[in-house]
């Protein structure tokens, strides 16, 4: 069985995998990305929402824009609301085929090379290599290099030879349907919405939005029964997008580096507790993660010895913010809905918007300081 030698393999091909690949390939490595979809952006399941923040750091492709987000309202159990409005917008909707496609393209163009329809099936680590199977029986291939990168995105049945994958996660279930002038992205709460998180409307058009939530048990149950409440029934016209689901890790990975070897994205658990979203913390990490492989290249060293730098620097920057979202998330999933109204009810009241125009919004542990220490009363769980 022939095998095709790269510098670098990255496994997986969406915006964290082809961003880090681009970050690599630039340097003049010779980078394989592997894509087990037949199409970069191919099966997709993401409300598509990008801090204004993070498109600057990034530089990302404003031409996959569809809409900006300036305003968004949480509606407790009970339907009261609370909105917050912003000066200006702080966060984008985009078309995430087309935003996959543009940062993949990106990579390309500086020299990476893709293999779609590629499925790893094995993944081997020896003293001098980093190798990788693919293809089914009798159509095998191998591909090895120097080191290797996993941004496969959160996988319910990990990879023989990769490291442990999160083990904590909730089930995320969208659909897109008909919804005419909406204006604000709302957040909906109540245990017989989305127990133990949330639903959302996301507007992507004039006239059809995304509705969606998370749960750790029937995503789709729980999806169909919220667009038949009396939140949003009358409101609603069902579409024919279907329901699609997909697992959402809450948690990290103990470990994301071994001998030539790196973790990064939604498979190492770099997500937001709060809202599931990771394309922030991703890249952010998959910049690590480049600056770590460089060095292990100018040392020669590819042990895990070089590579654990990458997680300790990682978890150094996003550490706090990730313990205060698991910790808001363990909180809430104890709420009554009388509590929620409650919360809700309170913050309305408690001027904590100066608070979230302060944290920005992909850093939540400010807002969440606040709302444990000023929102809840030492009596509160006795509501």
């Amino acid at each position: 069985m022939k095998t095709t030698s790269y510098d670098i393999i990255v496994v997986g091909g969406g915006p964290v995998g082809s961003y880090t690949a681009w970050l690599l390939a630039r340097e003049g490595f010779h980078v394989g990305i592997f894509e087990k979809n037949p199409e970069i952006g191919k099966n997709i399941n993401c409300t598509g929402i990008i801090s204004t923040e993070c498109f600057r750091q990034y530089d990302l492709p404003e031409n996959t824009v569809i809409r900006p987000i300036v305003s968004v309202k949480a509606v407790a159990p009970s339907g009261d609301s609370l909105k917050y409005q912003a000066a200006s917008p702080f966060a984008y909707v985009v078309r995430r085929d087309m935003f996959d496609r543009a940062i993949h393209k990106r990579a390309e163009q500086a020299g990476a090379v893709t293999h779609l329809g590629s499925g790893v099936k094995e993944i081997a680590v020896t003293r001098d290599a980093f190798s990788i199977k693919t293809g089914k029986a009798g159509k095998e291939e191998t591909f090895s290099s120097e080191v290797g990168i996993i941004a496969t995105g959160f996988e319910m049945h990990a990879l023989p030879g990769i490291p442990e994958r999160p083990g904590e996660f909730f089930f995320g279930a969208q659909t897109e349907v008909g919804m005419e002038d909406m204006e604000d992205v709302e957040v909906y709460f109540g245990e017989k919405i989305a127990p133990g998180s949330f639903s959302w409307i996301v507007p992507t058009n004039d006239r059809k939005a995304k509705i969606g939530l998370l749960t750790r048990n029937n995503p789709a149950s729980f999806l169909r029964k919220f667009m038949k409440s009396r939140h949003i029934s009358g409101r609603v016209t069902p579409g024919e997008s279907p329901i699609k689901c997909s697992p959402v890790p809450t948690t990290t990975i103990p470990k994301s580096y071994a001998d030539r070897l790196v973790v990064v994205g939604e498979a190492a658990g770099q997500v937001k507790a709060t809202t599931g979203g990771g394309i922030y913390f991703g890249l952010l990490c998959s910049e690590i993660a480049a600056d770590t492989i460089l060095n292990a290249f100018r040392q020669g060293n590819f042990t895990e010895k070089v590579l654990r730098a990458y997680d300790k620097a990682w978890r150094s920057r996003l550490a706090p913010e990730l313990k205060a979202g698991l910790r808001l998330k363990n909180i809430y999933s104890m709420l009554s809905d009388r509590q929620i109204d409650f919360l809700i009810d309170l913050a309305r009241k408690d001027g904590i918007m100066p608070v979230i125009e302060r944290a920005g919004f992909d850093w939540h542990k400010d807002i969440i300081t606040h709302i444990i220490r000023h929102l809840m009363p030492k009596n509160f769980f006795r509501k």
